[in-house]
């Protein structure tokens, strides 16, 4: 099972936890049919108002992905609060975590790494945990009904109203009296996906430190972004190399409590040139495994070289630059040498 699987197990929790469930159903009520049930767009509006009511929701669920090599199942507990708190804790046998945020910050802890980044002050605004997106709407068609767990629901197929999107087969179990979801599976042809939910409360107490980032083991991460040069070499100290052989297309500036760099993109002539300077990169660099000596201008530097791509890098004290070429470590050296 692949890091996708962990990720994929991960996105399904939350998408339980923030009530996305009945994304984008129809607006309004549509009529009942003649005999008397409602249509499935009647079904999945009202699952969209049962979530998007709620102040807060917390619940159980287990999440199993499969394909035809590997199977893997988690047990998913999750929280939200208006209007852009969200937590889960996904554990699965060999692997447990811990995903939220708090509406300014998005985080994830593991057992051996952790994460962390601020949100844009427009994203944290729009990131309502019950608001449905309303962009990519879907249309429901009720199979009809079934028990879950002894639970009567309505079964509804789900497809988007775009018929562009490449959307998985997806399928909706939704309480029949009260509009729960009980069950949700995916189907893209690859990956199945089941999820099961086990217990679902609205409307409960939540401590704000449940959505908290842990201040001991996050580390918070910026990105800032610069349309030239100048711009990017005004908002740091870092002394930054231009790559006259390419159009400077953009700058990020990424910063973390132990590290700052900054990424340089180049257009040369239809090839991606990326130039890097950073600091506090050589701990992560010191484990490099199968990089080449190379001299660049007659300084030692180190090659690694991947598929269709290479990078060239070497430290000056607490100053690491590289150049990552879509090519050999020879045109790596050639565009670093440009510098």
């Amino acid at each position: 099972m692949t890091a996708d699987t962990g990720r994929r197990l991960a996105i399904v929790a939350v998408f339980v936890t923030i009530g996305l469930l009945a994304a984008g159903a129809v607006a309004g009520v549509s009529g009942l049919s003649e005999m008397g049930q409602p249509s499935g767009d009647d079904v999945l509006d009202r699952t969209e108002q049962r979530y998007d009511a709620a102040e807060t929701i917390t619940g159980t669920a287990t999440v199993t992905v499969a394909n035809d090599s590997a199977s893997k199942t988690a047990a998913v507990e999750y929280a939200a609060a208006e209007p852009n708190k969200t937590w889960a804790a996904v554990t699965s046998e060999n692997r447990s975590y811990e995903i939220g945020t708090n509406g300014t910050v998005v985080w994830a802890v593991g057992e051996n790494q952790s994460y962390g980044r601020e949100l844009p002050e427009e994203a944290a605004a729009m990131n309502d945990t019950t608001d449905p997106v309303p962009e990519e709407n879907v249309t429901a068609t009720l199979r009809g009904t079934a028990e879950v767990d002894g639970e009567p629901t309505y079964v509804l197929d789900l497809e988007p109203t775009n018929e562009s999107i490449d959307a998985p087969n997806t399928t909706l179990w939704v309480d029949t009296e009260d509009y729960r979801v009980h069950k949700l599976t995916t189907d893209d042809g690859t990956n199945r996906t089941e999820l099961t939910v086990e217990e679902t409360n609205f409307n409960v107490s939540i401590d704000d430190s449940q959505f908290a980032p842990p201040a001991d083991r996050v580390a918070v991460t910026t990105v800032e972004r610069y349309d030239s040069y100048d711009a990017a070499q005004s908002a740091t100290d870092l002394d930054l190399p231009k790559y006259e052989n390419g159009t400077f297309e953009e700058a990020r500036y990424i910063s973390r409590p132990e590290s700052t760099a900054v990424a340089q993109q180049y257009d040369a002539d239809g090839e991606n040139v990326t130039v890097l300077t950073a600091t506090g990169a050589s701990s992560y660099l010191d484990d490099t495994e199968n990089g080449t000596a190379v001299q660049v201008n007659g300084q030692n530097a180190t090659a690694i070289e991947r598929e269709d791509r290479a990078v060239v890098y070497w430290t000056d004290g607490d100053v690491t630059t590289g150049v990552v070429v879509e090519g050999t470590t020879e045109e790596a050296v050639a565009a670093a040498e440009e510098l």
